[in-house]
């Protein structure tokens, strides 16, 4: 069994967004995805991997296979493993996403 806390994993940088792993094991990851007003994560696919988003803080836009959609917080989002997938905080707060990638067949 393992524990994480959340607060702990929401780390910013001026640079870039922040990708950090809570738990990971062979077949499954969780992590939490922070982004500063105006970062942007570039569109890009998981192959073999369904991934869930839980948007916990701030409003921003996902882009899956080119189709943009505003999302905020308590918003979640299931992203099969051919779908490209990018995201840029839109809004003038931190956003925060919590994220689980699991391995399929």
């Amino acid at each position: 069994m393992e524990f994480a806390k959340i607060e702990q994993a929401k780390q910013f940088n001026e640079e870039r967004f922040t990708k950090i792993d809570m738990h990971k094991t062979r077949r499954s990851v969780a992590f939490l995805l922070n982004f500063l007003p105006g970062q942007h994560m570039k569109s890009h696919s998981h192959p073999q991997r369904e991934l869930y988003l839980l948007v916990l803080d701030g409003t921003g836009t996902i882009i899956i296979d080119g189709e943009e959609k505003v999302v905020s917080e308590g918003d979640v989002i299931f992203c099969e493993s051919d779908e490209m997938i990018g995201f840029t905080n839109t809004g003038d707060e931190k956003v925060t996403i919590y994220a689980t990638m699991t391995k399929i067949a």
